[in-house]
């Protein structure tokens, strides 16, 4: 999660969007067990809070509802679109 500044995020060179506090990435990472899906570079100095696979998965495999929102979220991202929570 980006606590402060901004970033963009590019697939094959091509801009995607842009991202700023409260917003986050890696997702699909996360949950798929996948290589990274797209390209994030910071565009200001970046402050960000992670959490690794394990503490993430933990946190979402007794929350159903989060687990579907989670792969809701996943599947909206790699169809291009940008899930709206």
């Amino acid at each position: 999660m980006i606590l402060r500044g901004k970033v963009e995020v590019t697939i094959a060179g091509r801009l995607i969007r842009t991202q700023g506090p409260g917003e986050g990435f890696g997702e699909i990472a996360l949950l798929r067990d996948v290589p990274r899906t797209a390209t994030v570079r910071a565009l200001t100095e970046v402050q960000f809070l992670s959490l690794n696979r394990d503490s993430f998965l933990l946190a979402l495999t007794g929350h159903r509802d989060s687990r579907r929102a989670a792969e809701r979220a996943v599947d909206a991202r790699l169809r291009g679109d940008t899930p709206t929570g």
